[in-house]
């Protein structure tokens, strides 16, 4: 089946030309909005999307949101456990908890 990516190549070509507060936040919009969609829709949602909102997440730290992102990521991609167990150890500057 195909996947729904939304204005996914929009979002997140602004993203690299001007990685920004705003550009970000655009991207964690398509990306959620990519979610939603596939959902309803019944389709996989495409490999990457949840990592990759995670990552987003993160980087806000926003970490127990990114936990989830990345926890579906790998339910829908078990192959993608190993890139996201790297992902998840990544050392934090200065959070130590």
């Amino acid at each position: 089946g195909g996947y729904y990516w939304g204005k996914y190549s929009y979002t997140y070509h602004d993203l690299l030309k001007n990685p920004g507060e705003t550009a970000r936040a655009a991207h964690v919009v398509t990306l959620q909005d990519i979610i939603a969609t596939s959902n309803e829709k019944d389709l996989r949602t495409p490999p990457g999307i949840h990592a990759e909102l995670g990552n987003l997440l993160s980087n806000a730290d926003r970490n127990d949101e990114a936990a989830a992102q990345y926890q579906a990521e790998r339910a829908l991609y078990p192959e993608s456990a190993v890139f996201l167990q790297r992902l998840l150890v990544k050392p934090k500057a200065g959070a130590e908890e």
